[in-house]
């Protein structure tokens, strides 16, 4: 609870940061949610936007001395509420860090703060041979946004989520300590792994002030296959074989049918399925393969052609470029296709690659007992499915997720791969905690954020 007036915070801010780093009063709506369906707007004490890691420290510092908290913010495109304001809070927004700071190509690094998005992290390195592979589906999210809920995509099967490409990190602590982790290196063995840490962490640790990512050298040639099954079994075991035969794709993703036609519909594309497959489809599978050479793809193309037939797949599009990119937009899109439909609530969940047959059964068997209707794509070579549930009953629709969550955890899964747990699936997450392991995830947030200031009520 704050203990003074949002007059007397922006006036003592205003000596901090200066007038312009602080808005209050008719705050944008942007500014009282992420993109979490299933929880109500809060309105902020009001939004901060620092410009400089000296000014997040000030900001701390304040924010410990008045017992205000810190929700921090970068383009609010998270699906959990972890960037959710919460009452009598402060938004912490990091859009005006968002410099580029440095790109090496010996080390093969870039230093960037951490209001930088992909698409300008992308752009800057348009002419190089390097490129950052996280690839979470939105551009527009911002790589501390990134860094906060271990974002992951389309691409991690190959390059792995956001803890695999971040070597280093600037940060400050809720109780004010200002520290760097990590460097420039490949491996360390020296002493905990504060980077690893943070990452994943949702803002309740400490505030990071600037990120150092891994970057990865880009192929030189790829396509991408569109194959058809009449089953769910049928297409799991195709999956589990992929990586049995040292094939690594770099997008190995699956769709429901439903949700194919709903995406390609929604970005314009045609993909030339006909309506003999499409009628007895009941998902896809993308397969993106890369490559250095062409006889490499080749390779690979053979291999995966032949592992598609023996897992009885219907029938294999390879596409042109633009279907390509048009088909990877779509997906990309996603989200944005199943809220403009109506979805009440999306869940990521994660298993091993060899539960999904079993998880796709049991989704589908938990939707049709609490009359919900679900719809899946999601990352299959990495076993994080997203799930859209639809329905008019919202009780309903949060006993449906409940049980496939619990299904998901009994087969040796977790709740989020990559969303992250903020608000919308904090209760899911406690419940499934050992209490030896939350006992411990507590002592780590007391040490670090003593005040419970930074995003409290998100996680933990």
């Amino acid at each position: 609870m704050a203990k003074y007036t949002m007059s007397a915070i922006k006036a003592d801010l205003s000596a901090v940061m200066g007038k312009e780093a602080i808005l209050n009063g008719n705050i944008p709506e942007a500014y009282t949610h992420d993109e979490a369906l299933e929880l109500d707007p809060i309105d902020p004490l009001g939004v901060v936007f620092p410009t400089s890691d000296e000014q997040v420290a000030d900001l701390v510092d304040y924010a410990s001395h008045s017992n205000i908290a810190l929700v921090a913010r970068g383009s609010g495109t998270g699906l959990s509420g972890g960037a959710r304001p919460v009452t009598d809070g402060l938004v912490v927004s990091f859009e005006h860090m968002n410099r580029i700071l440095s790109i090496d190509t010996i080390d093969q690094t870039a230093r960037v703060e951490p209001g930088v998005t992909l698409a300008q992290l992308e752009e800057a390195l348009a002419g190089t041979p390097y490129f950052y592979p996280v690839y979470p589906g939105e551009m527009s999210a911002t790589l501390g946004g990134n860094v906060a809920t271990n974002a992951g995509g389309m691409r991690a099967m190959k390059y792995g989520v956001t803890r695999h490409n971040v070597l280093g990190l600037a940060f400050v602590t809720g109780s004010g300590i200002r520290a760097r982790s990590g460097g420039a290196y490949v491996k360390t063995s020296s002493g905990y792994d504060l980077t690893q840490l943070l990452i994943g962490s949702e803002g309740t640790l400490a505030l990071v002030t600037e990120v150092l990512v891994r970057l990865s050298l880009r192929a030189h040639t790829r396509t991408l296959i569109l194959a058809s099954f009449r089953n769910f079994e049928d297409l799991a075991n195709a999956v589990v074989s992929i990586p049995e035969r040292g094939l690594l794709p770099s997008i190995l993703e699956y769709v429901e049918a439903t949700g194919l036609a709903a995406m390609a519909q929604h970005a314009g594309v045609s993909l030339g399925v006909s309506a003999n497959v499409a009628a007895t489809t009941s998902a896809y599978l993308m397969i993106e393969l890369e490559a250095m050479s062409d006889e490499d793809l080749s390779w690979q193309l053979n291999e995966v052609m032949g592992l598609l037939n023996v897992h009885h797949s219907t029938e294999q599009y390879l596409l042109d470029e633009g279907q390509r990119q048009g088909l990877i937009n779509a997906r990309e899109a996603a989200f944005w296709t199943v809220k403009a439909l109506g979805a009440t609530i999306i869940l990521d969940t994660v298993v091993p690659r060899s539960q999904l047959a079993t998880l796709f059964a049991g989704a589908a068997s938990c939707a049709r007992e609490h009359d919900t209707l679900l719809v899946g794509t999601g990352h299959v070579g990495d076993g994080n499915v997203h799930l859209s549930l639809f329905a008019s009953d919202p009780v309903e629709c949060h006993a449906a997720a409940t049980a496939i969550v619990h299904l998901a955890t009994s087969i040796g899964g977790a709740v989020s791969g990559e969303h992250g747990i903020g608000v919308a699936k904090r209760q899911l997450f406690l419940e499934q905690e050992p209490p030896p392991r939350l006992g411990l995830l507590h002592s780590i947030k007391s040490v670090f954020d003593p005040d419970n200031l930074l995003n409290p009520g998100k996680l933990l």
